[in-house]
Parts: C-alpha cells; structure tokens; sequence
C-alpha cells in the first residue's frame, strides 16, 4: 500500500542519507587526501610543473569521490524505517 509522502517521512528519509552521506564524503576526503597526496608527491618529484599537479590532483579526487558518493543512497534504499519502507517497484506494464 503507498503512503502519503508527509514531511515527517520525508525527514526521516533524507537524514538517513544526510548523516550516511556525510560519513562516506568524510572517509572519500581521507582517502582522496591520501592518493591526492601520493600522486602530487610523485609528480613532484619528476619535476611536474605545480599547476600540472593541482589538475591532476583534483581529477583524482572527483575520480574517486563520484562513485563513492553512491553509496549512502545503495544503503537507504529498502530500508526499514519502522513505520515503512523504502523501495524501489517496477511500474505496471500497460
């Protein structure tokens, strides 16, 4: 049976993907910090010119940030929310 879509669910949804999206781009910071900081360091080293680095850099990050940030999502959907659950149904074919 569908339920109305209230401001408290709503609320209760989208916390659950706040506070889980905010721990998984924590942890994706440290891990892009640290290969972010490996490759500029290694192309430090061979001489790469500092705005060459930057670029690189910071297209290691969102290279590692954007199929991370799916996770918070894959974790709210099905879940329990007591009162309901969220899943995904596949439309009736007419």
């Amino acid at each position: 049976m569908e339920l109305e879509v209230t401001w408290g669910r709503a609320i209760r949804v989208w916390w659950a993907y706040l506070w889980r999206s905010l721990l998984v781009g924590i942890l994706g910071m440290i891990a892009g910090g640290i290969v972010g900081g490996i490759v500029g360091l290694i192309l430090g080293v061979i001489g790469v010119p500092i705005n060459v680095i930057k670029i690189v850099c910071g297209t290691v990050g969102v290279l590692i940030g954007l199929p991370i940030s799916i996770i918070p999502m894959k974790m709210v959907l099905g879940k329990d929310f007591g009162e309901f659950k969220l899943v995904l149904l596949q439309k009736q074919q007419n």
